[in-house]
């Protein structure tokens, strides 16, 4: 008995005290983290602008007199999102329309910034594809083209116009901010392998060019922003039958953009939104291996082949919605 009770002692302890620890350095965060400021005029790069986060960024921005390029793929997209973001107080916007599967290419973005604005403040590398579905069972997940192509967007095209960034970056002291993942960290789903494993490698490169930047006495800044699930639209309407409700794990749209836009002030090396689940749920994958399996009975409570069928419905769905559009088919 008194072994038994003396193992739950301990037990208690390593639960409660990262816990602890996780509550205080939360606090510590918001208590010491300085008020934002944009000036009004701040040149701001947005790529993967079309819908969710990135735009909802460009409105907020819009709303500080921000001046915008917004970059992504849908030319349709774009327009509309130009059209609201001057009428909420842009100064100006420029938009681009680019497939950042082209990474040589990619230059283009800085380039046509500078040409039209002279200078550039902020970055916001928020590009992404989404490939949905578990990789065993998605065959033309498996074709090495195919996972080039997720890693061309994901990976590639960051470092890309991240190099080509810099030099204007460091004219104007500028920041840059990274959209990473709590997928980064933690295979939190695995029908998400292809999404994770590029979210690894972002972590990897961005947090070692951070490294350097610092290392170097750099002008520039960088902040990887480590979000976990963001109740975007479209992501609200493909992930509406998940087994644990949407709702009490992800994070809000408005509030996601909001922290983005505040870090080209406060120059924060991560941020993390929503900072509770994410942080909780990476303390549990390092430190407790039982919640491994409690990640795969969450993910298709009824099965592997559940979850297979479930993803076919959700890749469907974001087919019509143009939502990942073009990232979920075979080339």
């Amino acid at each position: 008995s008194s072994g038994i009770n003396a193992e739950y002692g301990e037990m208690k302890y390593w639960l409660v005290t990262p816990l602890l620890l996780l509550i205080l350095s939360i606090l510590l965060h918001y208590l010491l983290t300085p008020s934002p400021h944009i000036p009004r005029g701040t040149v701001i790069l947005i790529c993967g602008a079309s819908s969710g986060i990135g735009e909802e960024l460009a409105y907020q921005a819009a709303g500080r007199g921000a001046r915008l390029v917004l970059v992504a793929r849908s030319e349709d997209k774009l327009a509309r999102v130009r059209d609201e973001a001057l009428a909420r107080g842009a100064e100006a916007v420029e938009v681009v329309s680019y497939d950042f599967s082209d990474v040589a290419g990619s230059s283009v973005v800085v380039n046509r910034t500078i040409e039209r604005f002279g200078r550039l403040d902020y970055m916001v590398l928020n590009q992404v594809a989404y490939p949905l579905g578990p990789f065993l069972a998605v065959k033309y997940m498996q074709d090495p083209a195919y996972v080039e192509k997720i890693f061309r967007v994901n990976l590639f095209s960051n470092i890309e116009l991240a190099l080509h960034a810099i030099p204007h970056l460091e004219s104007s002291q500028g920041h840059m901010f990274v959209t990473s993942s709590v997928f980064g960290d933690v295979p939190v789903n695995y029908s998400w392998a292809l999404y994770c494993a590029s979210k690894h490698a972002l972590n990897g490169f961005f947090y070692s060019l951070q490294q350097e930047l610092l290392a170097k006495q750099s002008p520039v800044s960088l902040t990887v922003g480590n979000l976990g699930l963001i109740r975007t639209p479209d992501m609200e309407a493909v992930w509406q039958d998940e087994p644990i409700p949407v709702s009490l794990i992800a994070g809000h749209m408005d509030t996601a953009a909001q922290g983005m836009l505040n870090c080209y002030s406060t120059r924060s090396r991560t941020w993390t939104y929503p900072p509770g689940p994410n942080h909780f749920i990476t303390l549990l994958w390092n430190y407790f291996p039982w919640y491994h399996e409690v990640v795969i009975a969450n993910d298709g409570p009824a099965g592997y082949q559940d979850i297979v069928e479930r993803y076919k419905d959700k890749v469907d769905l974001s087919k019509q919605r143009r939502f990942s559009e073009g990232y979920n088919e075979g080339s």
